[in-house]
């Protein structure tokens, strides 16, 4: 009958401490922290060198994906993953060292937003209706837009390393090599393993438990 209940819990009852739960920081969450960061390093530096564009943006970018559904699962510690692995992935692919620095902010929101949202709006992390699947990909497009607008015209072009000519390329290239790679692959995670994550303690239901 409990494995019943838990398969049947409704969106809402996803994001809802019950009565009587305690959820605390545990060493499981910095372990996780830890594991996003590392995979987001290996997948991110991937796109990094095999779809490059320049200064660490690129035309797929399967990081993005790490940061989008890390963060959705396990709240501000997928966030933090988030915004730091991008550092070390951009390291491979030769960015320089303040621009990846300078990154962050926009990497920081790409990751939170998400996370945000489907906490704000008791979304169902196993996409079980349309609502779930729009607000899923509105929130790749809007954080995708200000991380690439961020990223291109206050970094990149605040530090001068960009022609005016270039600015509409790599706004692309940032956008959409973000939104591509969360097409392929985010929907795809979060259907297939959602079920699973959110009945282990690793899940986290606020932001930091």
């Amino acid at each position: 009958m409990a494995e019943d209940v838990k398969k049947d819990l409704t969106a809402e009852e996803i994001w809802t401490t019950e009565e009587g739960e305690r959820r605390s920081i545990g060493v499981i969450h910095i372990v996780i922290t830890a594991l996003l960061i590392g995979i987001g390093f290996v997948v991110g530096a991937f796109g990094s060198i095999s779809f490059p564009l320049g200064f660490g943006v690129n035309f797929f970018w399967t990081g993005i994906v790490v940061q989008q559904v890390g963060a959705i699962w396990f709240g501000a510690w997928g966030v933090i993953a988030g915004a730091v692995f991008p550092f070390f992935s951009n390291a491979i692919a030769g960015t320089p060292f303040y621009v990846s620095l300078a990154y962050i902010p926009a990497n920081a929101i790409q990751a939170f937003l998400p996370a945000w949202v489907f906490r704000r709006f008791k979304l169902d992390p196993r996409l079980k209706s349309g609502k779930d699947y729009l607000y899923l990909f509105l929130t790749m497009v809007v954080s995708s837009i200000l991380g690439a607008l961020w990223s291109v015209l206050v970094v990149l072009k605040g530090f001068d390393l960009l022609t005016t000519d270039s600015v509409p390329l790599f706004i692309w290239g940032w956008f959409g090599g973000n939104v591509v790679a969360g097409l392929v692959f985010n929907f795809i995670l979060m259907k297939a393993l959602s079920g699973v994550v959110i009945r282990t303690t690793a899940f986290v239901k606020k932001w930091w438990a």
